[in-house]
């Protein structure tokens, strides 16, 4: 009977596993297909912890966004497959599922086998995880599984041992140094089994891994020798205007539940996938009032109690302590709100005796919808311009920037943009490394490299975004000098010092 369930229990995650990859191929082959700078900064950690270069604690610049899953993960990909943007994709997908199949885990032992299969198969194909479970940001991915790790432990844990809370506690400090926003939503899933549970063995057991790693990373984090990157960015902490910032929640909970979002802004998303964030938007309304008729009634149940109260907590903490609404913020409330949902369904199904025919029924049709959006969500963009349909792609007018510089002799770039250094020097495997305007960024290396080849005599160049150019046409003696990449990038060849201080670029050396 146990090799059965096991067997039953291994299909099914291969069948999840299987749906996952399949629903997000149509991104991976898509002419939009583009990583942005924070992913293309975890892909150049990735190359460096392949090449025995480095091996980062943290994302470069930051001292949070946990490195040591995402990194060494694109490092293996990069290694198998080669170094590449599917790659580096593929490789944040596999630790995105791995978590996927922990939480199918946990609410086997919540809902049964059988509902928790089917419940994991609409979480694989929501929406709102379509575009984000491939995203190389260091520390969101990471928290998602996670806190899937740290519910699974604690959930199958009927013995009440020690061992899995000391797990559990582990995974917890995980998320802290991960992404602290999956916290509150944790948090009252472990209050509630501790205190079940009266055991202080399980309570320290669950401080001992908590404050046991937390003591471990706080003291890597003052030496680190591997890590060469150089603190420059923490995060403002805290909301200066309260009530001013509720309608703006109410749409960054919208945005992260259309999954089509670039930091703080909405991405152009299709029929599909907007009328399904407005499903699930309305799902979470109504969980929330269902909460306020149970509570009056007493017609109490536990898991709808517990994943709503993680879904407020989570929204709660982000409304207190952060200012800028980007819908990833707001990530952890995806997968509570997917259980939540099936809890109350199921709930409702076995009061009226609902056949179950009827509600797979219902949850197939979801997961037929779903499908389509993750078809609509193929031609996601994060560009403030889009690809025309009879244009190069994405990635083959990058390439074509850094093949015009590489023609030129040119190896070393100075970017106007932010973060177009890094999809350059990524997107090129370090062959032309290129800066940001900051004397001091995240990668030191980097600026360092740059200077130098102008100080030594190197031919190096101007980049940027076409439209960007901020004056610099201005500048130049020659604006026709400039050279339009298919109408996404600019270069200009061989700037001086004095043209490159007029810029705004703040030389090191």
């Amino acid at each position: 009977m146990a090799r059965s369930r096991t067997i039953a229990a291994w299909s099914s995650v291969s069948v999840l596993t299987a749906v996952a990859v399949l629903a997000r191929v149509p991104q991976l082959v898509s002419p939009n297909l583009l990583a942005e700078g924070d992913e293309c900064i975890v892909g150049l950690m990735g190359l460096h912890v392949a090449r025995l270069h480095d091996f980062p604690l943290f994302m470069y610049g930051q001292s949070y966004g946990l490195a040591i899953v995402e990194a060494p993960a694109a490092a293996v990909s990069f290694a198998l497959f080669g170094a590449g943007v599917v790659t580096l994709k593929l490789a944040i997908l596999a630790v995105w599922i791995v978590g996927a199949a922990f939480y199918f885990r946990a609410f086997t032992r919540v809902l049964g086998p059988v509902r928790g299969f089917w419940v994991a198969f609409v979480l694989v194909l929501m929406p709102a995880w379509a575009v984000t479970s491939m995203k190389a940001w260091s520390g969101y991915v990471t928290a998602f599984t996670a806190t899937a790790v740290a519910i699974d432990l604690i959930v199958r844990n009927e013995e009440r041992r020690s061992g899995p809370w000391l797990g559990a506690g582990l995974a917890t400090t995980a998320i802290y140094f991960a992404q602290p926003l999956w916290l509150p939503g944790l948090l009252p899933i472990v209050l509630y089994h501790l205190v079940d549970s009266r055991s202080l063995r399980c309570w320290a057991a669950y401080v001992s891994g908590t404050l046991g790693l937390l003591a471990a990373m706080a003291a890597a984090t003052i030496y680190w020798p591997f890590q060469t990157g150089e603190v420059w960015f923490r995060p403002p902490i805290g909301n200066p205007d309260l009530l001013a910032s509720l309608p703006a929640m109410a749409r960054q909970l919208y945005v992260c539940l259309t999954g089509s979002f670039y930091f703080g802004k909405a991405a152009a998303a299709g029929p599909f996938t907007t009328g399904l964030a407005v499903f699930w938007f309305a799902l979470f309304c109504a969980a929330m009032a269902l909460q306020v008729y149970r509570v009056a009634t007493r017609r109490y149940l536990l898991w709808s109690h517990l994943l709503a109260t993680s879904i407020v907590l989570t929204l709660l903490a982000n409304w207190l302590l952060t200012e800028h609404r980007d819908a990833r913020y707001v990530m952890a409330v995806n997968a509570p709100l997917v259980f939540l949902a099936a809890v109350e369904l199921f709930d409702l199904t076995d009061r009226a005796r609902v056949p179950w025919r009827r509600t797979l029924a219902a949850i197939l049709l979801l997961a037929v919808v779903q499908t389509v959006a993750m078809r609509e969500l193929g031609g996601y963009s994060y560009m403030w311009w889009t690809t025309p349909p009879s244009g190069p792609s994405e990635t083959k007018t990058l390439q074509k920037l850094i093949g015009y510089m590489e023609a030129r002799g040119v190896t070393r770039a100075y970017a106007m943009n932010m973060l177009l250094p890094w999809a350059i020097t990524f997107y090129s495997n370090e062959a032309v490394v290129a800066r940001s305007k900051r004397g001091h960024d995240r990668y030191q290396p980097y600026v360092i490299a740059v200077d130098r080849a102008l100080e030594s005599g190197r031919p190096v160049a101007i980049v940027g975004y076409t439209g960007f150019t901020y004056g610099l046409e201005k500048l130049v003696p020659d604006p026709a000098a400039i050279v339009d990449i298919d109408g996404k990038y600019f270069v200009y060849i061989a700037p001086d010092r004095e043209l490159l201080t007029s810029a705004g670029f703040q030389l090191v050396r």
